[in-house]
């Protein structure tokens, strides 16, 4: 056990180094795979090019996450600086995190392999993340009797929350406001400081809405169009399954902690963690599944730790914690190993792909520029058409995240941006072959009237050019 506040100290901030050079290591050596880091890297880069969401481009998500994102890229717009604010993130989660697993436990070198794990398994950081790291804080302030001094901050951390993630920050903010009624004191008081404190960040975003002239589409996108995203987008993944069998061990074990000791805090994370469950809905998956097993690991851990402290030694937990250092550093270089680094692009630069990806959407992008020089309309419906509009440093919203529930309106609204897109025989259509494994959430409907109304002109690869009528 540590007593000098030197060494404390010293171990803290190593402790900080270590979590934010494996974050730095694991978010910035990636490859450009995965399309939901592009389509957030794009909602971000539209607003620090003067676009409002809602208003100007389609967005399901409530925007706190894109416009904090975006604050960056002001100074400068490029995938790498994007990146590292990621990696910002996942570092700050990730030392919130440990000092959630360390509190009251003994050892405090324990929890780092955890943490570390936890950065390693980070796919790709989205509003999940910055609420993740809301609904730590919250936990941290509740456990910690704090709740009632600090009543404001937390209704306005859980309201907040909403604007981070719609769906599990309304449970969110119900959740926190029951636990306040059950396990307080001074019950009206109380209430009053978390209404306070949750109007706070409603009303500066109604102000922003209005301001902007978006609040009718926020409306439309984040609420009728959450309801046609999930009525479209129910899907399992197989890659979900073995955090699922973690997840359900963590859950018995939860569920057993609070049956036996029936004690408020087993409880209130209970409450806390079935807000963290819905992340997973409706789509379960690898990147969504993971926040459930992170949060419902807290308690597994703490009991743990406490039974075995004194057997769990400082040596051995500083060899694991570098092994996973070390296979963090590994796995990063080894994404990277084949892989060719951007040069040419202002926006990917530095940024590693493979040498196919990066040559077919360079012909892709040339392509479109070279239309569009000769006055030609072109649209890209792809799920990856976003990567073009990133490589020649434009928008083109909708059509740059095409998705279900995406659109105003009804859910066939969809097909009048195709029948725009096609008219005129100065208008180009890309679109994908295999359209509809090209991106699970791309709207129905559109390859068909692509194939019956416009003149099929070329291809390339997987991708047929057509011209309108």
């Amino acid at each position: 056990m540590i007593n000098n506040p030197r060494e404390k100290r010293t171990n803290r901030v190593l402790i900080i180094v270590i979590i934010l050079a494996a974050s730095l290591i694991h978010i910035c050596l990636s490859d450009i795979s995965s399309l939901d880091e592009l389509w957030n890297y794009n909602f971000s880069r539209m607003v620090s090019m003067g676009l409002i969401p809602y208003r100007d481009f389609n967005m399901v998500p409530t925007p706190l996450f894109t416009l904090i994102m975006s604050l960056p890229l002001f100074i400068c717009r490029s995938l790498l600086i994007y990146r590292i604010t990621c990696a910002l993130l996942i570092a700050f989660v990730s030392c919130v995190y440990y000092q959630t697993l360390v509190t009251g436990t003994d050892n405090k070198l324990t929890p780092l392999p955890f943490v570390l794990m936890g950065v390693l398994i980070v796919d790709y950081v989205s509003y999940n993340n910055l609420f993740f790291i809301l609904i730590l804080i919250i936990q941290m302030l509740i456990e910690k009797g704090k709740c009632k001094k600090y009543s404001v901050l937390v209704g306005f951390l859980s309201a907040l929350s909403i604007f981070a993630r719609q769906t599990s920050g309304c449970i969110l903010l119900v959740s926190t406001l029951a636990i306040i009624l059950i396990f307080y004191e001074d019950k009206l008081k109380n209430v009053m400081k978390f209404i306070i404190g949750a109007v706070i960040p409603c009303f500066a975003f109604l102000i922003f809405f209005t301001a902007t002239s978006s609040l009718h589409d926020f409306w439309d996108y984040c609420l009728f169009g959450l309801l046609r995203f999930g009525d479209n987008n129910k899907q399992f993944f197989t890659n979900s399954i073995i955090l699922l069998i973690v997840l359900g061990i963590e859950l018995i074990v939860d569920i057993g902690m609070v049956i036996r000791h029936k004690s408020n805090a087993a409880i209130i994370h209970l409450i806390l963690g079935v807000t963290v469950l819905t992340i997973s809905i409706p789509i379960v998956d690898y990147s969504h599944v993971q926040f459930a097993v992170l949060f419902f690991l807290i308690p597994l851990y703490r009991k743990v730790s406490m039974s075995y402290s004194d057997k769990i030694g400082k040596r051995t937990m500083v060899y694991l914690s570098s092994v996973i250092f070390i296979a963090t550093a590994i796995f990063g270089l080894g994404k990277v190993f084949d892989k060719t680094i951007i040069k040419d692009s202002n926006e990917l630069k530095y940024i590693p792909v493979d040498q196919s990806v990066l040559y077919d959407y360079s012909y892709l992008s040339n392509l479109i520029n070279d239309w569009k020089s000769d006055g030609y309309n072109v649209t890209f419906f792809s799920s990856s058409s976003v990567i073009t509009s990133i490589m020649n440093g434009d928008a083109h919203p909708p059509y740059d995240t095409f998705n279900n529930g995406n659109f105003p309106g009804s859910v066939t609204d969809h097909i009048v941006y195709v029948e725009n897109a096609c008219a005129g025989d100065n208008s180009i259509v890309i679109i994908a072959d295999n359209y509809y494994e090209d991106g699970t959430q791309n709207p129905a409907g559109v390859l068909e009237y692509v194939q019956s109304n416009c003149e099929f002109i070329d291809s390339y690869g997987r991708f047929s050019i057509y011209r309108g009528s």
